[in-house]
């Protein structure tokens, strides 16, 4: 039996978080935080593992003090014992009940931390034959709740009495793998287990469990938060004074707590405004499920009329309180949604739908509250202030000198430009008297020719003040081109003359500089357009996103630009590259194929050394983060981040980590730029032009808030022009770049061995060979069979050599980088097929792809009958949400039209690429008008690697029509075969 429960999304848990509560600005209370979650996710894992014997034949019953009877005794004294225990406990007589009858029985009362100590130090679930149903439940108790911990999904909060509080922590249940094992060990619960539910029941056990071993831990790491002021609220299980100097520290600490899960429930309230009248309106609340898209108004889920597929009313009840009592806080009108009578409904004239608009748009972000606005009203504008500037001639050359520099020195626009200033409404621009004149006495909503004018009396103020005494700060050479390019400076609309759209068009050109001589390989034309744009940017001072879409050749773009700089004696220090676990294999690799001139170094492992003779320099964001003293002492000519979107959250120690690196030149690669948030764009900006986006409460201000919460389309396009010079994205969808691509473009996906299954790889192989050595012929063979069995199912997975453990993909290279590869596949709305030689190991990604993706993948198998296996292939083919479907390699390998697909991934290889043709060409057949990425994963270190290597050298002798991988490996010698299966570095 296993749990299986998705990491919790630690980077959206504190997106919001400030750095302190109100009132405590001194604490550093993010930080510690942030670094507790941190060490639960480096530390955790084997913190409490142990070598308890399982106790036989004895019972534990929960009291209602929370303690535990224990009996019989025998086997629990021998355990204390070998705990070196001297303290004897005394028996006692209890009357418990067992089936229905009352029993007296004799035994020891045990404190819960006792019990809860010998449970935390089972890693698995025993399943123990001679274990008693108590004894069974505790063990699958134990483990659950340390999964839940392990995986992250628990969250601090504030417990408080009139004097005194303190911290506490619960499990965050807005998952629904932690909510079906929360179900699942609740259901199990043996009937004479609990001997008083009201009084100390399943979930108090539960609080009290999922406490005792946070705390605990956190005292082992205490040492890791001895100068931490904050840390001391969060680790210890101790009250504090509520009340210090008149400030409420308790309210104040809840109230900042909450911003970690606000906004991030799958049930949510959205505002709704209707139209009465010309100035009468009013808001509704309805309350929606994410996931499912259900949606009902809020009086019928108090009704109980209307009810959300799993979930009871009472629930939804409770988690649409919470968030509505957060936005109360700032508008206080909602409170009368809570009074006893429960309206349901607020009316309200044009200027209180201003203040939802305008003044309490922040925190509706924050807490993920959509607003649908009546129509008429949807588009509101603002009035903005506006510059025309004008370069003066004179000063020409010297503004073309600012722009093409790599200096980062400020310059006074007033020497360089003269300006002119108005006052913009929509595209009408009108003097200040102009404006003064049709805004006098205004307030809230007003209506300009066809057009919903938002007016605030004290802004309008300064707005006019703006215009009459303009301020404009000096600009470095980023900030200048901001304005240019998103017409938008210092808040005022920015427009500017001919001359300086004409030196902007220069800064913007390509130059034509030739791939580099010794890149062993053809760039196609569009990453070879890729690589002059690389190359231009960067000469010119630029940092840059490479942001094509997967498949395209990103690395090889990268590659060729640092082979380009390597060639031409610019690189005089060396390159970092950061990137997941994941893909450290495929850039070894990829430079190995395509640049064996540029001399790389893997930082990564326990023995892990800085090779800074090395051109390229490799690792992975978790090595960063732990190593980042050692690695920001070095001098780096560049640094490129892959899979950017790591970045993503500024406030992460792992963000953070990546941004103190200094280096000459900064790009990030990413298939996508945005997932879920407009800031998580700002964060890559952040590394790789600081400042050119602002600060992130700056670009919130002017980006993120008009364009998600009010659907802003003038916004949307400021941003897309002020990004396009630094980001390339290209689709395979493009025209310009479907007919550079081949129909069929082949990619190896290197991966490697989790500990897990590199130990367990090595004990097969020893045990195996052991065997092997011993025989001769026809079993000798046989043996042989068995062992290329067994290491193909545990590069697999190794639940599906072991058939029980984890069966999480954490354990799994492979199944770790087939749920990366997968989720990019479904974000760019493609079709994907997954095959696999073995029809367990298809069970296996179905479950995985379910816990991490939400996907139910169609699984076409041998087993199905002809009418199941139409059913399968019609459905793909036609049916839009069917976007995976998964075969055994011998039932889909041939026979069948899959044309619907655009992807093909071969999850383990068949050694026969006769074979490995024949399940590809599902798709890639006639009836295809689109190209096909084929994805071929290989374990790096591990015969997987050296086959495919024996493979592709007999390719070129006869195409390898009829090689058969397996036979020929039969027939070598012992030495020959541990060979090629022993595992390399």
């Amino acid at each position: 039996m296993s749990v299986n429960i998705k990491k919790n999304n630690i980077d959206e848990l504190f997106l919001n978080l400030t750095e302190n509560p109100v009132g405590m600005e001194n604490k550093d209370f993010r930080l510690q935080l942030s670094t507790i979650y941190q060490l639960f996710e480096d530390e955790f894992e084997d913190a409490f593992v142990g070598k308890n014997t399982p106790l036989r034949n004895t019972n534990m019953y929960l009291l209602e003090n929370g303690d535990f009877f224990v009996t019989p005794t025998n086997n629990f004294d021998f355990y204390a014992k070998s705990k070196g225990s001297l303290f004897r406990f005394r028996s006692e007589i209890k009357e418990i009940d067992v089936d229905g009858n009352k029993q007296d029985m004799i035994g020891y009362v045990i404190k819960q931390d006792i019990i809860f100590d010998y449970f935390a130090s089972f890693n698995e679930i025993l399943n123990f034959e001679d274990g008693t149903p108590t004894f069974n439940y505790l063990n699958r108790f134990a483990y659950t709740v340390m999964k839940i911990v392990e995986k992250l999904h628990f969250i601090p909060v504030v417990k408080q009495t009139e004097n005194l509080f303190q911290i506490k922590y619960e499990i965050y249940k807005n998952s629904k793998d932690v909510t079906n094992a929360i179900n699942s060990i609740k259901s199990a619960i043996p009937a004479d287990f609990i001997t008083n539910e009201d009084k100390y029941g399943f979930n108090k056990l539960l609080a009290s469990f999922l406490n005792y071993i946070i705390f605990k831990f956190l005292h082992i790491k205490a040492t890791k938060f001895k100068d931490a002021k904050a840390a001391v609220y969060f680790i210890k299980d101790a009250s504090n004074k509520r009340f210090f100097r008149g400030n409420d520290l308790a309210l104040a600490i809840s109230e900042w707590l909450d911003e970690i899960y606000i906004g991030k429930y799958n049930i949510l309230p959205e505002f709704e405004i209707l139209k009465l009248t010309d100035d009468e309106y009013q808001l509704k609340i309805n309350v929606k499920n994410i996931h499912t898209g259900e949606k009902h108004r809020i009086e019928d889920i108090y009704a109980e009329t209307v009810h959300f597929e799993n979930y009871t009313n009472q629930e939804i009840v409770d988690l649409i309180e919470k968030q509505l009592t957060y936005v109360a806080r700032y508008y206080p009108e909602l409170e009368e949604f809570f009074d006893e009578d429960h309206q349901f409904e607020l009316n309200m004239n044009l200027n209180e739908v201003y203040k939802i608009i305008a003044q309490i748009s922040y925190y509706l972000q924050k807490a993920s509250i959509d607003v649908i606005l009546p129509e008429g009203i949807d588009n509101i504008i603002t009035p903005r202030a506006s510059i025309n500037a004008r370069v003066k001639a004179s000063r020409m050359s010297e503004l073309r000198d600012i722009i093409t520099s790599n200096g980062a020195s400020a310059t006074a626009l007033n020497d360089l430009f003269d300006f002119s200033y108005t006052i913009a409404i929509g595209d009408d621009k009108l003097s200040v008297e102009e404006y003064e004149a049709l805004t006098k006495d205004a307030q809230g909503l007003i209506k300009y020719k066809d057009h919903y004018v938002l007016i605030d009396k004290e802004e309008n103020a300064k707005l006019i003040e703006k215009v009459k005494n303009p301020k404009i700060t000096d600009k470095n050479k980023m900030e200048i081109l901001h304005a240019a390019l998103s017409s938008q400076m210092d808040d005022y609309d920015f427009d500017y003359d001919e001359a300086f759209a004409n030196i902007l068009k220069d800064l913007t050109k390509t130059e034509d500089v030739p791939p580099p001589e010794s890149l062993k390989g053809v760039l196609r034309p569009y990453q070879e357009r890729g690589f002059k744009w690389l190359h231009t940017n960067i000469k010119k001072g630029f940092g840059c996103c490479m942001a094509d879409d997967m498949g395209l050749g990103k690395t090889i773009q990268v590659i060729s630009f640092i082979l380009k700089q390597k060639e031409t004696g610019a690189l005089k220090q060396p390159a970092l590259v950061v990137c997941p676990t994941t893909l450290l294999g495929n850039w070894v690799k990829e430079i190995k194929h395509f640049a064996p001139a540029i001399k790389t170094s893997v930082y990564h492992g326990i023995e892990r050394q800085l090779d800074t003779k090395a051109d390229v320099i490799i690792t992975t964001y978790a090595i960063l983060r732990i190593d980042i003293e050692q690695i920001k002492k070095q001098k780096w000519s560049m640094m490129i981040i892959d899979e950017a979107q790591n970045i993503k959250n500024p406030d992460t120690s792992q963000t953070q980590a990546v941004k103190q690196i200094k280096a000459d030149t900064k790009i990030a690669m990413t298939g996508t730029p945005v997932e879920n948030k407009l800031t998580e764009l700002w964060s890559i900006f952040d590394f790789i032009n600081r400042g050119y986006l602002g600060s992130i409460r700056d670009f919130q201000k002017s980006y993120a808030i008009p364009i998600e919460k009010f659907k802003q389309s003038n916004r949307a396009e400021k941003l897309r022009l002020a990004i396009s010079p630094f980001i390339l994205r290209r689709l395979k969808t493009d025209k310009s770049i479907i007919s550079d691509l081949p129909d069929k473009v082949v990619l190896n996906e290197y991966c490697y061995l989790t500990k897990t299954q590199a130990a367990l790889y090595q004990s097969v192989l020893d045990n195996l060979m052991s065997d092997i050595s011993k025989l001769n012929g026809i079993n000798r063979r046989g043996m042989i069979f068995k062992l290329i069995t067994a290491l193909k199912q545990i590069c697999n997975h190794p639940y599906q050599y072991l058939k029980s453990g984890d069966i999480s993909k954490d354990v799994s290279g492979k199944a770790e980088q087939l749920v990366s590869i997968t989720k990019q596949i479904l974000e760019n709305d493609e079709k994907t097929l997954i095959f696999t030689q073995y029809k367990e190991m298809g069970n296996i990604l179905s479950t995985i792809l379910n816990d991490e993706l939400g996907v139910n993948p169609l699984f076409f198998h041998g087993s199905l009958n002809r009418t199941q296996r139409e059913d399968l292939i019609k459905d793909f083919q036609e049916n839009k949400d069917s976007n995976v479907m998964i075969l055994s390699l011998k039932a889909g390998g041939t026979g069948l039209n899959l044309t619907a697909a655009t992807n093909v991934i071969h999850y383990d290889l068949w050694w026969n690429p006769a074979v490995e043709d024949q399940a590809t060409d599902r798709t890639y057949r006639i009836g295809q008008d689109k190209n096909v990425m084929v994805h071929r994963f290989i374990t790096l270190g591990t015969f997987e690697e050296k086959i495919d290597e024996m493979i592709n050298n007999k390719k070129d002798l006869a195409n390898v029509a009829v090689f058969e991988g397996e036979k020929i490996i039969t027939e070598l010698s012992d030495e020959e075969i541990y060979k090629i299966f022993s595992l390399g570095v």
